[in-house]
């Protein structure tokens, strides 16, 4: 190759490289684009940049109910629980059968002290995935919380009817069980031979807890 040749191809290179960046750089970031940001950013725990970033994609998608989620969670791990709790709130709205965002959003109105909002919540998660344990778990904790013993016992028989190895479920069964009456006690003591297989740490406590029962 001579040296005029390669000048020229030495320009048809450069010429190229500078296109390529014009044309990257006339791209407008979408919403999915902010939304990747966000979450990266959530990941390393960046949780003030991952809010600006999910805000932007919901600006750019108003209905963008996964955005409304994820900031939800950005809201929560900055204790701005009120935040949180709106956002979870437009992102059911924006996808009526957002299980997760069900969950989250039940769990922190329980934590909050909003129970009926809770169990309005979970219901509606249990009603998109009957066989969904964590949610029935979850439902089986708000009815405790409001000292509903026998709702709360309902719930936890679903989850470890769908999940048997769901230790915590056995255990708080147990313990509402307890909470009942003396009736019951026989009820918790089968909880308790199950829940010796599955977590001796738990089983150890609750035995504790039936003594002289």
């Amino acid at each position: 190759m001579n040296s005029g040749s390669r000048t020229l191809m030495i320009l048809f290179v450069l010429l190229s490289t500078a296109l390529l960046h014009v044309t990257v750089f006339a791209q407008q970031p979408t919403a999915k684009t902010f939304f990747a940001i966000g979450v990266e950013e959530a990941n390393k725990m960046e949780y003030s940049e991952a809010i600006d970033a999910f805000k932007h994609a919901i600006t750019l998608k108003p209905d963008y109910a996964e955005a409304y989620f994820h900031l939800g969670s950005a809201y929560y791990s900055l204790h701005r629980y009120e935040e949180a709790l709106d956002s979870y709130k437009k992102a059911v709205k924006a996808d009526a059968r957002y299980l997760d965002a069900y969950l989250s959003l039940g769990s922190l109105s329980s934590m909050l002290g909003e129970y009926d909002n809770a169990v309005k919540a979970l219901k509606t998660a249990v009603d998109i995935n009957p066989q969904h344990a964590e949610a029935q778990f979850t439902l089986g904790n708000i009815y405790s919380e409001m000292e509903k013993y026998e709702e709360a016992v309902d719930a936890y028989k679903k989850a470890v009817k769908i999940k048997p190895d769901h230790a915590a479920a056995h255990y708080n069964l147990a313990v509402t069980y307890i909470k009942l009456n003396d009736k019951m006690i026989s009820e918790a003591r089968k909880e308790y031979m199950t829940l010796k297989k599955l977590d001796k740490e738990l089983a150890a406590e609750l035995e504790e807890m039936l003594k002289g029962k």
